[in-house]
């Protein structure tokens, strides 16, 4: 919607980068969080602000990653630090970028908790091969096609 837009944008609002999203069973029952893939982002800057914790509801200090993608200002949110009281891992890793750097960020599983991993690409054209793997519709399932190896030959026996 256009003059939606056009008002956000007036009244400075900066809409979230969604990394992950809900996942919700026909009864409306939440069922887990999966990624929405990687995101490439310009890193603008940072902020520390008071924020809340969605899970108790109580106050802590966030930092605010402003980012800007396909050339829309975003902002991405994360506690300052752990449970355990320390830095948050994404802390320490967004510490290792400057602002104006190029990275991309994503949404990983790890057992029933999940991660943001960032990396600087060294090799666009690489991501984009990753990000344009074909994909061949299997049913409902989608699988991504995997490369044949031919065979070379034998190796010969293992050293064991």
């Amino acid at each position: 919607m256009k003059n939606s837009l056009e008002a956000v944008k007036k009244a400075g609002i900066i809409p979230r980068l969604s990394l992950a999203e809900q996942i919700i069973d026909e009864e409306g029952n939440k069922k887990g969080v999966r990624g929405t893939g990687f995101h490439k982002v310009k890193l603008i800057e940072d902020k520390i602000i008071m924020g809340r914790d969605y899970h108790s509801g109580e106050e802590r200090y966030e930092m605010h990653y402003i980012v800007e993608e396909d050339g829309i200002r975003k902002y991405y949110p994360t506690a300052l630090k752990g449970e355990d009281g320390q830095l948050s891992y994404l802390v320490k890793k967004m510490s290792e970028y400057q602002e104006g750097d190029e990275v991309m960020m994503e949404y990983k599983k790890r057992g029933a908790a999940g991660y943001i991993d960032v990396w600087k690409p060294k090799d666009m054209e690489k991501i984009e091969e990753r990000k344009s793997a074909k994909t061949v519709e299997k049913g409902e399932k989608k699988q991504t096609e995997i490369p044949v190896v031919e065979d070379e030959g034998t190796i010969g026996k293992p050293p064991f």
